[in-house]
């Protein structure tokens, strides 16, 4: 295996250098997990750090993934391929396809984690599993890669950069370091002995023109909100407003509105309607589990329930349940009424009619948080042809909570107290 050297000087023979900010990738921890703002080179040292190990004396079965990859072109396949070139490694890493093989049996291997659920399971023999683009990856990915990446002595590696503080990997690594043999390093272009003269042109413009965009990409500083994120005038007027704060539960229906999954993540919002306000007192949401699953969640709960709000795909039948839908079969399991909200001719439409009523919407800032994150992370598509966002939204691990809330804003029926009044007596 190839030295390393933790000053950075030039390759030469079989001697590597790494920034000293990324020397701890060499040393065995169980994560290693970088994020700062662009330019500190992160996914540059990850790749060096990660050949060379792949290049030692014992083969290692390596897997870089993300959280969506339609194509290996989505994947880091082309780096590593620029960086064995540049070590001088050619003679010993046999770049393919879909993959990279080295001499003594390692092997490098790619694949997206939301798309492939099933598959993950399959990959426990694995040495070490690096995750780029860390900050757009689920908790439910999570979830399913960590007990998966188990074999002993095994490592998960994640570098990213930082969006918004309700990203999973910043709650489960920055916010709440999961074991003391973690590695968890803030890095940015300070770190970075390479950073090139144009680089830090573009950092002193981008901090004249927009400082706060300049701290968030080059300085690693978090978002309030996902770029072209949809609630984002909703969500910060309802913080601006203390409407997302505690709240107690009352003796009121609960009722609850459904995003219902397949392979996607089911998300469950729980609501009281007090007054003239909806209480959202609280969010559910898991992937890959049955109905039933789902129906012991709401009986745990102990709620008071009222009325459940499907989406309108809830009238489909499902195979092997004697033809039922999954409306009935969830009425079956006691989740009772149903009632199914229609498909409307938009989706514009429907966020059009969840900004209606967001002012008259508080949260339970705590049990909400998940959901809250979803509205947060619900952006439109981004066009990088024209440069500009889309009207129509991207599909995402965000979509799900969002479109549970969105069969409030389609389907829920105001509770209006009536007053019989007799008109039959003079006043």
């Amino acid at each position: 295996m190839p030295q390393l050297q933790s000053q950075p000087t030039k390759l030469t023979g079989n001697r590597v250098s790494l920034p000293k900010a990324f020397k701890e990738l060499v040393e065995p921890h169980r994560y290693k997990v970088y994020w700062g703002g662009r330019g500190s080179g992160k996914s540059w040292a990850f790749a060096t750090a990660l050949l060379l190990l792949g290049a030692g004396t014992k083969p290692k079965r390596i897997l870089c993934a993300r959280e969506i990859q339609r194509s290996i072109r989505d994947s880091v396949h082309n780096l590593l391929a620029d960086r064995i070139k540049a070590l001088g490694l050619s003679h010993f890493y046999q770049i393919q396809q879909h993959e990279i093989k080295g001499l003594n049996g390692t092997q490098i291997i790619f694949s997206g984690l939301y798309a492939n659920p099933e598959s993950l399971k399959s990959l426990e023999s694995i040495d070490i599993c690096w995750i780029e683009e860390a900050s757009t990856v689920s908790e439910n990915s999570w979830r399913l890669l960590i007990p998966t990446i188990r074999k002993e002595g095994s490592e998960i590696w994640a570098s990213f950069n930082p969006a918004l503080k309700s990203d999973p990997v910043y709650q489960r690594f920055v916010l709440n370091k999961p074991s003391d043999d973690a590695l968890v390093k803030k890095v940015s272009w300070r770190d970075n002995p390479w950073v090139t003269q144009p680089l830090k042109d573009e950092m002193e413009r981008l901090k004249e023109y927009d400082f706060e965009e300049y701290l968030h990409v080059y300085e690693g500083e978090l978002k309030q909100f996902a770029d072209g994120a949809i609630y984002a005038k909703q969500l910060k007027k309802a913080r601006d407003d203390n409407r997302i704060t505690w709240l107690p539960v009352e003796s009121a229906p609960v009722h609850t509105f459904w995003d219902l999954g397949r392979n996607d993540t089911t998300a469950i919002w729980f609501m009281q309607q007090i007054g003239m306000s909806y209480r959202f007192i609280d969010y559910y949401e898991h992937r890959l589990v049955d109905l039933d699953h789902y129906a012991n969640v709401l009986r745990d709960k102990d709620y008071l329930y009222g009325t459940h709000y499907l989406p309108h795909d809830a009238e489909h039948r499902v195979l092997g349940s004697g033809n039922r839908s999954r409306r009935e079969i969830l009425e079956g399991l006691g989740v009772s009424p149903c009632k199914t909200v229609p498909r409307i001719d938009s989706v514009e439409n429907g966020i059009a009619m969840v900004r209606d009523r967001f002012p008259k919407c508080f949260f339970n800032g705590e049990t909400c948080e998940s959901g809250l994150n979803s509205l947060a992370n619900y952006q439109y598509v981004w066009d990088e042809r024209y440069d500009t966002f889309r009207q129509n939204p991207l599909h995402n691990w965000a979509s799900n909570g969002a479109d549970a809330f969105r069969m409030f804003a389609q389907g829920y029926e105001e509770e209006v107290e009536e007053i019989d009044l007799d008109f039959s007596s003079e006043w």
